[in-house]
């Protein structure tokens, strides 16, 4: 794979790189910095452009990285260019690189005021501890914020039947969360005292700056993001997309969660025990991003029926593949679990104890109810997906799940109901009968109704 200059990427520059416009950016630019200088000094030039750099990169670049193919959707030409003949990978970075191409001039730009500053004031630390490294840090985290943005807009376009109604918002809101995890808001050096230095993270009990874990974490994830990208416009121009990136990618997230944290020593229910919370959390993530098509799905049972494994495979959910990989790391807690707790890190009792929902005794109990509601909930989705509300199963069902994990359940603790709170809450209490008699039935009705489902969208459902 190489970056020649494919017609995509051609024709972005010739959209978005006019002379007339980089012109412009370049004296609007300067005159603001002077005139900031004027004013004040080199320190709030400095201050000036880490906020453009924030502006530019952070929340202007995601949305272009977004509008590169909702642009096309809405003009009625990607339907064309999926018919031509590039390739998903100059489809990829010719949109992704090319579409963004005066972001970047401009995001460079204001990055040069920034260390015409720094060189003025002998380059302070800044909040990265690091000149250069707080630059690093924004760069990867505009170039992770960038294929994010993209990414979403691809998993937006599979979901979305009329595709002239794609939206870029939540693609953008992604693309500006990961910029800020990643960059730390910015490079401004107002944390300027020489007594100032960056918090300190453990990598498998080995300390590092929290700046310099980003630095090289968010490296990685990029990586990762511009795989992503490539394999979903791989689905999207109709190649056959196998699930082995996502096994991997998953993997690739539970080495990272069972070995950073901000305590030495947790051992290994202090590595197990992020490791199940993020599994879960990706669980859900797939769930949303999956199409949730029954006749995929039915198709997956028609091929493993017949033992053509290569095509079942293809037509596994993400999902499903993420529910297998918590039940894993629940394995591993109670595995874990079953040693002597008062062998744990003083750190991570205590912040399990400031979860006031949460108690040591139970914890068992806890993490076996999480797995049953995460099947639930996925139970409830598909539900949804298979029926007449399939267009909005989505909103529909984080509507649902903000309703039942937060105001029903604070409602029942704090009316004096906390007992029953499994009922809508997977944090055990007590009594066994009600810590798993609620959910039982919960998963035996809405296992029922899906079934009943299932067979009216696959017409017989002759592959079960």
């Amino acid at each position: 794979m190489s970056l020649d200059l494919n017609p995509e990427f051609q024709r972005n520059l010739w959209l978005h790189l006019g002379w007339q416009r980089m012109m412009a950016a370049f004296i609007v630019g300067v005159t603001i910095a002077y005139a900031v200088f004027l004013v004040s000094d080199y320190d709030k030039v400095s201050y000036a452009a880490n906020l453009l750099s924030v502006i530019v990169l952070g929340m202007w670049g995601p949305r272009r990285a977004a509008d590169a193919l909702a642009e096309e959707v809405a003009g009625g030409t990607w339907e064309g260019q999926r018919m031509s003949g590039l390739s998903a990978w100059a489809m990829t970075w010719g949109k992704l690189i090319g579409g963004c191409s005066f972001v970047w001039y401009c995001g460079f730009l204001a990055l040069a005021i920034y260390a015409f500053a720094g060189f003025k004031m002998g380059f302070p630390g800044g909040r990265a501890g690091n000149f250069w490294l707080g630059i690093y840090l924004v760069l990867i985290g505009a170039c992770l914020a960038h294929a994010s943005a993209m990414a979403v807009a691809l998993i937006r376009l599979r979901k979305t039947v009329q595709y002239r109604r794609l939206t870029i918002t939540l693609a953008q809101t992604v693309g500006l969360v990961v910029y800020l995890a990643v960059s730390g808001s910015g490079t401004a050096p107002v944390l300027n005292d020489e007594s100032f230095s960056p918090r300190i993270g453990y990598v498998y009990d080995t300390a590092y700056s929290w700046p310099l874990i980003r630095a090289v974490v968010g490296t990685i994830f990029l990586l990762w993001a511009v795989a992503a990208v490539f394999r979903l416009m791989r689905g999207e121009l109709q190649y056959r997309a196998w699930p082995w990136l996502w096994v991997l990618f998953l993997g690739f997230c539970a080495v990272l969660a069972a070995g950073i944290a901000p305590w030495p020593g947790g051992g290994m229910i202090g590595a197990a025990l992020p490791v199940f919370g993020l599994m879960v959390c990706l669980t859900y993530v797939a769930a949303l991003a999956d199409r949730r098509d029954p006749i995929h799905y039915r198709s997956g049972f028609i091929a493993l029926r017949r033992g053509d494994f290569s095509r079942a495979a293809v037509e596994i959910p993400w999902w499903l593949i993420s529910y297998v990989a918590t039940i894993a790391a629940a394995g591993v807690c109670l595995a874990a679990l079953s040693t002597d707790t008062s062998l744990w890190p003083n750190s991570l009792t205590e912040l399990l104890l400031r979860v006031r929902l949460l108690s040591l005794d139970h914890l068992v109990e806890t993490i076996l109810l999480v797995v049953l509601f995460l099947a639930r909930d996925l139970m409830v989705l598909l539900w949804l997906s298979f029926g007449e509300w399939r267009n909005r199963s989505d909103i529909t069902w984080l509507v649902y799940l903000a309703l039942i994990y937060w105001p029903v359940g604070i409602i029942l603790i704090y009316a004096g109901y906390g007992q029953y709170s499994t009922v809508v809450l997977p944090v055990a209490t007590d009594d066994l009968v009600l810590n798993f008699t609620p959910i039982a039935v919960q998963l035996a009705v809405v296992g029922a109704m899906l079934h009943r489902r299932w067979i009216q969208a696959t017409r017989g459902g002759s592959a079960v």
